[in-house]
């Protein structure tokens, strides 16, 4: 069975847009918290999700680096 959601991507909750894949995630105790912001409205978010094998991870965030 081909994966429905490879990336843990997820739709915007302010305006629907979708799908938006995370662009930063931490894994820990067999969850993800994955974060988001939508291309469309800027919006920005997290969603935890329960680690499925095979699945691509975000990357980590990069905590105390420039932007």
């Amino acid at each position: 069975m081909t994966d429905p959601n490879p990336n843990y991507a997820d739709a915007c909750p302010r305006c629907l847009a979708g799908p938006v894949r995370p662009g930063s995630g931490i894994a820990a105790r067999g969850s993800l918290t994955a974060a988001y912001r939508c291309p469309t409205c800027r919006h920005a978010w997290t969603c935890t999700w329960t680690l499925q094998p095979g699945r691509v991870l975000p990357p980590q965030p990069q905590i105390g680096e420039a932007a």
